[in-house]
């Protein structure tokens, strides 16, 4: 007869073979009808471990959306363009479509009004460099400092979604609006009015509908406040979301890309 141990030692592999552990358990599916507000990186997603590309493709297979509301212009979304200043779309969201079953919707302003608010944010720029070259030289090197923050900051995913990225992104705009001066802030409030008005559209005209909102990690913060003031039910948060999703989904996404005491960070 062989000892009781042994028989424990056979059953502890064959019984973890059979039994998932709980915490491999696949996240729970978001309601049928959720909306989800995601901040892409844009230039910064190869820099960054904890939301790369990958990750961004991952995060919208994962949520399954039936409709996608995207940061570009209706012409961008028909052609599948190059989209300057936005190269998550020919990296990852152009292939994607061709492979999912989605309806998408454009945010951003196109024809006329592209132009005329474009042309009011760039006259009061391109005024802000001849009046103080030394200002402007300032937010560039502001904006810079911030994402470099910004990119030690991030330990994952869900970081990326959280209210500290969105404070600094917010600081960064209200530089651009104190020396670039009122006529900038106005074509700025613009181009988020309209954005936030074709986001709102789109989600009330898929009630039962789930809905990915993909902005960016700049203006997240204002796309998610208002959906959510217009939809509270359906809005959830990203940060937890984020945090759900794991390597049990075949996502790298929840977990954080290294310890804060190998980074030298206390958490």
């Amino acid at each position: 007869m062989r000892p009781a141990y042994i028989f424990a030692l056979l059953a502890g592999p064959i019984l973890a073979a059979i039994v998932r552990p709980a915490s491999a358990a696949p996240p729970p599916a978001p309601p049928k009808d959720a909306v989800l507000v995601v901040g892409a990186l844009h230039d910064l997603h190869p820099r960054e471990p904890a939301f790369g590309y990958d990750d961004l493709g991952a995060a919208i297979r994962a949520f399954a959306p039936d409709v996608l509301v995207l940061e570009v212009r209706a012409d961008e979304l028909a052609g599948r363009t190059a989209t300057p200043g936005r190269p998550e779309y020919p990296a990852v969201i152009w292939p994607l479509l061709a492979a999912m079953e989605v309806e998408t919707v454009a945010m951003e302003p196109d024809g006329a009004l592209f132009g005329a608010i474009s042309g009011e944010a760039g006259a009061a720029f391109d005024a802000m460099r001849r009046r103080d070259p030394g200002g402007a030289a300032a937010l560039s090197r502001l904006a810079a400092d911030v994402d470099a923050f910004l990119l030690a900051y991030w330990q994952g995913a869900a970081q990326v979604q959280d209210a500290t990225t969105a404070a600094l992104a917010d600081g960064v705009q209200s530089a651009r609006f104190a020396l670039a001066g009122p006529a900038f802030a106005q074509a700025q409030a613009r181009w988020d009015d309209f954005m936030t008005g074709r986001a709102l559209a789109a989600v009330r005209a898929h009630p039962g509908k789930r809905v990915m909102v993909i902005g960016s990690y700049k203006n997240r913060a204002l796309l998610d406040a208002a959906l959510r003031k217009a939809a509270p039910r359906r809005v959830i948060d990203a940060g937890q979301w984020f945090r759900r999703q794991g390597p049990a989904a075949g996502l790298p996404l929840g977990a954080p890309r290294r310890s804060p005491a190998a980074s030298g960070q206390a958490r």
